[in-house]
């Protein structure tokens, strides 16, 4: 059985490795000439099953409009919003309001959850396997709280948390720097913190090139550089993808090319609940080891995760609803860069940083779309948002599962694509 599967980013690497797994020959086709150059590149580099949440909660509607006045003022925000004259965008923001509520957070963050926690098994099975070095850190991630109120908020995801068995601690002040040695300098702006053992980091495409190179020596095809124009349909089932070079055929096709997904499957009816949120991200070299963070922390007051990447420091925040540019300018990124100055003064080299946007393809309810679509032989395997590296392994072991007709390790049915949002 042959499988194609559209796009090499985290998500179709790893949906080729558990496809190969099940003993089928696969090709993959990527618009870009190297494997994870789009969203993917410039990954946060937290792989966090801990920290899973759907961004739609109570109290984001107050929220979002918050960070939306402060963006239009010039304001360092969280969020920004760019109303078009796009009829996707205001039905998905329609729907992502409708899941702001107790009941359908508590549903979405415990499949989210459910997820994250199965795919960084897979992705510890894979390092084990493959003995992949991706610049990973496993000593845990640490959430910072700069006011009692985001520390009174802690206390509640605490209770959830600990109602999933998943292992947490609260921290002082104190604590945090006894943790992370280098947060002395930020000492005074913090309130406490959350840390989270079982919470890694890690060179999220530097992993997926690994298990790329490591597919085509098992005999995977990648066919880097090939734009997928359009799905070929007769009958209610795919036959082909057509590409400027030629009709790819096969038994199955996966797509998984993030945001792209959306236009890609519109010709065949459907439409995907996926909308991007283009996030932004700097890097900058480390300037002093012991200034610079022992692994990753997340800003919750700045909503900035930052990363200790190998001699690098990533860090990523911002989100922009409404804008499909990928261009990006340093004041785009001011957030991320005061965050990182205030926690880690002395860490990076400022004066060399490198910056980058890039699309996140978000569902209104956070959960991906993991399975079969309304034609014969097309699945989906998309719309994992800010969470592609901390579910793309697991995930992908779904999808492969599915399309070899075998039960899911975990339930699975209510991240169907056909799911009513």
């Amino acid at each position: 059985m042959h499988i194609i599967v559209i796009g090499a980013g985290i998500v179709g690497v790893t949906t080729a490795y558990y496809l190969h797994e099940k003993g089928y020959s696969v090709t993959v086709v990527e618009r870009q000439p190297e494997v994870a150059a789009e969203t993917s590149v410039g990954n946060a580099g937290h792989v966090c099953p801990s920290y899973a949440t759907p961004w739609a909660a109570p109290g984001m509607k107050g929220k979002s409009l918050k960070w939306s006045l402060q963006s239009w003022l010039g304001m360092e925000s969280a969020l920004r919003f760019s109303p078009r004259l796009d009829r996707h965008q205001w039905r998905w923001l329609g729907q992502f309001l409708s899941q702001c509520n107790a009941e359908r957070y508590a549903i979405n963050k415990a499949r989210m959850g459910r997820l994250a926690r199965y795919s960084h098994s897979q992705l510890k099975a894979i390092r084990e396997r493959l003995d992949i070095q991706y610049e990973q850190t496993t000593g845990g991630n640490l959430q910072l709280f700069r006011t009692q109120e985001g520390l009174d908020n802690a206390g509640l995801a605490a209770q959830v948390l600990a109602e999933a068995g998943v292992p947490f601690q609260l921290l002082d002040a104190d604590a945090c720097v006894t943790f992370d040695p280098a947060l002395r300098a930020a000492r005074s702006q913090l309130v406490g913190g959350m840390l989270l053992p079982q919470d890694e980091t890690g060179n999220c495409p530097l992993f997926a090139r690994a298990l790329a190179d490591w597919l085509q020596t098992q005999g995977v095809t990648f066919l880097l550089g090939t734009t997928v124009q359009r799905i070929e349909f007769a009958g209610g089932a795919v036959t082909g993808v057509r590409t400027e070079q030629a009709l790819l055929q096969a038994d199955a096709y996966v797509v998984a090319c993030a945001s792209a997904s959306v236009a890609l499957v519109k010709p065949l009816g459907l439409s995907l609940p996926v909308y991007p949120v283009k996030g932004y991200a700097i890097t900058a070299p480390v300037s002093d080891p012991a200034a610079a963070p022992r692994s990753g922390v997340m800003d919750e007051y700045y909503k900035v995760a930052i990363t200790r990447m190998g001699n690098q420091i990533r860090a990523a925040g911002t989100a922009e609803i409404g804008s499909w540019d990928t261009r990006v300018r340093a004041r785009d990124c001011a957030t991320a860069i005061k965050s990182l100055k205030l926690l880690y003064p002395e860490g990076a080299d400022m004066s060399k940083l490198t910056y980058w946007a890039g699309l996140r393809p978000m569902t209104p309810d956070g959960a991906p779309l993991i399975g079969a679509t309304s034609y014969s032989g097309l699945y989906l395997n998309a719309g994992h948002g800010s969470n592609g590296w901390t579910t793309a392994c697991g995930a992908s072991r779904l999808i492969a599962d599915k399309i070899a007709g075998v039960t899911t390790e975990i339930a699975s049915d209510d991240l169907s694509p056909l799911r009513v949002i």
